[in-house]
């Protein structure tokens, strides 16, 4: 069979795309060693007649694609690799809507275990009220104005036209826009004051936080006047309402200061301080349970699939659900320990989850003893789907032919299990 009948049977057995895993790629010696089981098998088992119907190739391939998936799946959660999904931690705090937290690297060594945050205060930007004006009073004079603007340890130059006609409030958003547009690190706007008496003033404000020496971040001066007024002396620009000033914090009773509101730890863990508290926060670190639960759903879907495939061979072959029997034997002894942390079984054996008692059992630790790389039911399931793998052919129907003939030397066989396993097991590689 050529692979475009591969690729044309398998969707109609497991209809999702398949992307592939580091569990997918294999050592040369891995290879020999599949290349020998096969040998091996060819040499010691009958040879079998095979009517390949087209639902019996769309079945084997089924068999041995949900196979792969399900031995990926339990690999994926035994792996104990840096980045493997029980490795992969969650930052928590015990107030979100005051203080967030979350990873933003990798080696997570150099944390404490849990800390305690205490908010004094925020830090805040500076921010400058201009005088109220009405809106369609002409304080100004046509003509150019200059002015200057530092920011921190920068100075810009500005150059503002004004029409003779454009009255103050027309002048004030000409001139916030024009202002933010330069993108210098402040941002000026109108803002109404008195609806009635059609009033506004002019602010100005900081994108920054803090000041470490207590400065003004910002400041605005005028380089000319027209008619002996400047534009900053006239909407009072440089009147600052609120000073800059940084956060401060205790950290397990020790106060601290940042110039804004985000900070690290070991360069790993982002907290972001968003309202004060007079409540100690705590930060702690638990396990990924988004992403434990994405990859136990890969394995209760491939061992679904599995079981669904051997109901609808069932019904155009009389095989008696050989697969899904053994499947459901080599699971019956782990099914306590399973629901105990959070699995769920169906009339039909199929999987699914309890996800408030599967989340507490991924927190609690339970999970991850569970599917740890030597427990007894990743060996078993690995172990039997690597059988599958090796011999999908052994659940559909075949017509036994011969018994090998062990009195003289092993011979190869033309089995069919060969071409199936390894055409497969190529795709992959």
């Amino acid at each position: 069979m050529e692979m475009n009948v591969y690729n044309h049977l398998i969707p109609r057995y497991y209809n999702r795309p398949k992307p592939l895993t580091k569990y997918d790629t294999h050592k040369a010696s891995e290879l020999r060693n599949i290349v020998n089981r096969i040998t091996k098998l060819t040499q010691e088992s009958p040879i079998y007649m095979v009517k390949m119907t087209d639902a019996k190739q769309s079945y084997v391939l089924g068999v041995k694609e949900s196979a792969i998936m399900l031995q990926n799946g339990f690999k994926e959660l035994s792996d104990d690799s840096q980045g493997s999904a029980f490795n992969n931690k969650k930052a928590y705090s015990s107030d979100m809507t005051k203080v967030g937290a979350e990873f933003i690297g990798d080696d997570s060594s150099s944390l404490p275990e849990e800390f305690n945050l205490r908010i004094e205060n925020l830090a805040e930007n500076q921010l400058n009220y201009g005088k109220e004006m009405y809106s369609t009073g002409k304080a100004l004079s046509g003509g150019t104005y200059k002015f200057q603007v530092s920011v921190t340890d920068d100075i810009y130059d500005f150059q503002y036209n004004v029409r003779n006609d454009a009255n103050n409030k027309e002048i004030a958003e000409g001139l916030s826009s024009f202002i933010n547009k330069a993108n210098i690190g402040i941002k000026a706007g109108v803002e109404v004051t008195d609806k009635r008496a059609d009033m506004f003033r002019m602010y100005v404000k900081s994108d920054m936080t803090g000041s470490a020496s207590g400065e003004p971040i910002f400041a605005l001066t005028d380089k000319n006047n027209v008619d002996n007024r400047g534009i900053v002396s006239i909407f009072n620009l440089n009147n600052i309402e609120r000073e800059p000033r940084s956060s401060t914090f205790y950290m397990d009773g020790v106060k601290k200061h940042t110039l804004s509101n985000e900070f690290t730890v070991s360069k790993c863990l982002r907290v972001s301080l968003k309202e004060a508290s007079d409540k100690d926060i705590n930060i702690r670190y638990m396990p990924d349970s988004e992403s434990i639960m994405s990859s136990l759903s890969k394995v209760a879907d491939a061992y679904n699939y599995m079981i669904d495939g051997s109901h609808e061979y069932d019904k155009v072959a009389d095989n008696k659900v050989k697969l899904e029997k053994e499947m459901k034997a080599v699971i019956e002894p782990f099914k306590p320990e399973l629901e105990a942390n959070g699995f769920k079984f169906d009339e039909n054996g199929k999987i699914s989850f309890d996800e408030a008692l599967t989340i507490q059992s991924i927190n609690d630790g339970d999970m991850r003893k569970l599917f740890s790389e030597d427990s007894p039911i990743v060996k078993r399931m690995i172990g039997k789907t690597e059988e599958i793998k090796i011999n999908p052919i052994e659940y559909v129907d075949k017509l036994m032919s011969t018994y090998p003939n062990f009195d003289k030397p092993p011979r190869g066989y033309s089995y069919i299990t060969s071409f199936y396993s390894g055409l497969i097991f190529n795709f992959y590689c």
